[in-house]
């Protein structure tokens, strides 16, 4: 009888140890690797592939309501291509003119962590390089590609 209520006393010690330490882990918080949030489960890419100054508004009022829906814990990837790649491009090189406004918009989303990737094939298509990008553009090898390595990350996916 004795033995018995060792070897169960045994068992009860294990397993408050158990507790114990994942209960530090759970304290200790996400890896540096993480940071200090975690890793976002808030994950969306918009397609951009218009000129049109409505159209980009709205894509841009669109980040920044996701932005304040989450609270700011959303990775947000806004894919421009085709026509859509003169959001991005400097003033001086731009067939498309974008008003003040606009551009505002792109710099504070920017450094709100919002990401404007830049389709490399769209550049070459309209003779534009990196040097006529304004600095929140981001060249990726195409827009399409773009979209679809994304939503394998598991972005979500936004068409206008």
């Amino acid at each position: 009888m004795a033995q018995a209520k060792n070897h169960s006393r045994r068992r009860f010690m294990g397993g408050l140890a158990t507790v114990a330490g994942i209960g530090a882990l759970a304290i200790a918080g996400p890896s540096p690797a993480e940071g200090m949030m975690g890793p976002t489960k808030n994950k969306v890419v918009f397609q951009l592939n218009k000129s049109d100054p409505a159209y980009i508004r709205d894509i841009l009022h669109s980040a920044a309501v996701i932005l304040q829906h989450f609270n700011n814990d959303a990775d947000i990837v806004i894919a421009c291509f085709g026509p859509g790649i003169w959001l991005l491009v400097k003033p001086e090189k731009n067939r498309k003119h974008y008003g003040k406004f606009i551009m505002e918009q792109v710099q504070s989303l920017s450094m709100y962590g919002v990401v404007f990737n830049a389709c490399e094939q769209t550049m070459k298509t309209v003779h534009i390089d990196e040097t006529h990008l304004i600095s929140e553009a981001k060249p990726v090898f195409s827009g399409a590609v773009d979209l679809v390595v994304l939503q394998q990350k598991g972005y979500a996916y936004i068409a206008w």
